[in-house]
């Protein structure tokens, strides 16, 4: 017997997102959640040593600062339920192993300054580019928080404004284009492309130039933070909204398969045999490739479509320390003041373009190219007194040359191979390392069925995969066609990876269908 209006299969940063909305909204949800603790994906734990804290997955929070989760506090996580973030001098800076530094502040005269150092026409040229994103920027953004509208309605919308043909353009442009249009100077150039390569895309890859833009307009309207105490806060605040609106979570509670009864989907079987059923709906996380395995009687067209979608052109690699001490960068303290730091070995540009060969054909780079955050620079919390927490990523192939699952054999090494790189930018740092938890691609498919190829991102964030087409046109509105009832949540979903909120539209569009008011909650 139904006893919610909404069961949710997964627990995840997406599905926690859509039960506290509709929750919120008056709507009774369960969730049932594989792991022993709600996240997914924004999860922390103390994986190396006890007393320290670390971001398993995803750590900085950057989209969400433009969300009304955060801008008009539409769940009263801040006000209510005890989310806090920290906010760092620098978004991100690039260290280059010949020690020059470049720092992305929130502060677009400060990030000018930065650049003007090495190139004063780079700096103009920045300038330009944020002004651009200013123009567009609110745009943009309401498009990220609600369903998305169809794709080529999308583009005629732009089409028509006064910076339409520049954008359509660096949407249809690579990130390399545009970078190479705007910026001389190579370092600039290295600085930037190793930035949006941030979101597991190629520069390379054609329609991915319109990811410099929305980088940059992020970074001066609403900076990345970081969640006080560990991302998990951010889950456990919303877990609290739920719960304090009538909801639940069931934890170690893995989902067998949905329940597709005349094409209607209205009940789960747990893995243990035992049904759940809502009186309403149905969300699921259920990755596209994934679906049929999930939910019988789907059509074989949206099914092969639905698997034919693209990943990432590369994955990545995380090494968690518990440190005695803090870094000792040997260009100063300029680091200690950015949320993350990427790492530029010794390289020209074209020995920075051949990473990306390399990890399109399975091989592990040679040259380095490294991201560290030390998260206890601006929450000691996180950490015993006087030590440190190290985050240090690395982009990595998940289908290696021979098979992703030499990961378990070559992991550590290739670790040791990180740090290594690292102790060229911060001498003693391998020394202070007390322990360390080493996560591959492979574990991170492991982890969670929406991170298949070790995706953390779903699926690529390519333009042939955003707004009215992610993951397929006929899935991007959340309800699944042959499947009455039941709505798809998750990184693959619009808006995309990270963490977004993107929940949010999905139980927009679910109370639509249901004919539930929610304009006293959701605001914007």
């Amino acid at each position: 017997m139904a006893s919610h209006d909404v069961v949710i299969v997964g627990a995840g940063h997406n599905t926690l997102t859509a039960a506290a909305y509709l929750a919120r909204c008056g709507v009774s949800v369960q969730l049932l959640e594989r792991h022993d603790q709600v996240g997914g994906g924004a999860v922390s734990r103390s994986i190396t040593l006890p007393g320290f804290v670390h971001d398993v997955h995803a750590t900085g929070v950057a989209h969400l600062q433009a969300h009304p989760i955060v801008t008009h506090d539409e769940l009263g996580l801040l006000s209510k339920y005890g989310l806090e973030f920290v906010y760092p001098d620098a978004s991100f800076m690039s260290v280059f192993e010949d020690g020059v530094t470049i720092g992305c502040y929130k502060d677009l005269d400060r990030t000018c300054a930065d650049i003007a150092k090495i190139s004063q026409k780079d700096a103009q040229s920045y300038r330009r580019m944020a002004d651009f994103m200013a123009q567009i920027g609110p745009m943009i953004g309401m498009s990220m928080n609600r369903p998305p509208g169809r794709f080529g309605g999308f583009v005629a919308l732009i089409e028509q404004t006064p910076f339409g043909a520049e954008l359509i353009q660096a949407m249809l442009k690579s990130a390399y284009d545009v970078i190479i249009e705007n910026f001389e100077d190579p370092r600039i150039r290295i600085h930037f492309l190793k930035w949006v390569a941030e979101a597991l895309c190629g520069p390379e890859e054609k329609t991915t130039g319109i990811n410099m833009f929305f980088l940059i307009g992020a970074s001066h309207s609403a900076p990345a933070g970081l969640v006080k105490g560990g991302t998990q806060k951010l889950s456990d605040a919303m877990l609290a909204c739920i719960e304090a609106n009538g909801g639940s979570v069931r934890l170690n509670a893995p989902v067998k398969r949905l329940i597709n009864s005349g094409g209607e989907v209205k009940s789960v079987e747990l893995e243990s045999g035992e049904i759940v059923t809502a009186k309403k709906a149905v969300i699921a996380a259920i990755h596209p490739h994934l679906l049929d395995r999930h939910v019988e009687g789907l059509d074989a067209g949206l099914v092969r479509r639905a698997r034919s979608t693209t990943s990432s052109l590369f994955a990545e690699m995380v090494v968690h320390g518990a440190l005695s001490a803090r870094p000792s960068w040997k260009v100063g303290e300029a680091p200690h003041t950015a949320l993350g730091v990427n790492l530029i070995g010794e390289m020209e540009l074209e020995g920075f373009r051949r990473i990306f060969d390399d990890l399109r054909y399975g091989d592990l780079p040679k040259d380095y190219i490294g991201h560290v955050a030390v998260h206890t620079n601006f929450d000691p919390s996180r950490a015993p007194a006087g030590e440190h927490t190290l985050y240090h990523l690395g982009l990595a192939p998940y289908a290696l040359r021979g098979g992703a699952q030499r990961w378990d054999d070559l992991k550590e090494e290739r670790a040791d191979w990180m740090m290594a790189q690292l102790e060229k930018f911060a001498p003693g740092v391998q020394a202070s390392v007390k322990a360390r938890r080493v996560d591959s691609p492979l574990d991170m498919e492991r982890y969670s069925p929406s991170f298949q190829k070790g995706d953390i991102m779903g699926l690529g964030s390519y333009l042939y995969q955003s707004l009215g087409l992610r993951p397929t046109a006929e899935l991007s509105q959340y309800a699944v066609p042959g499947a009455k009832g039941l709505y798809l949540s998750g990184p693959f979903m619009h808006p995309g990876g990270g963490l977004t909120g993107g929940g949010r539209a999905v139980a927009m569009k679910l109370m639509d269908d249901a004919g539930v008011d929610y304009t006293k909650v959701i605001l914007s």
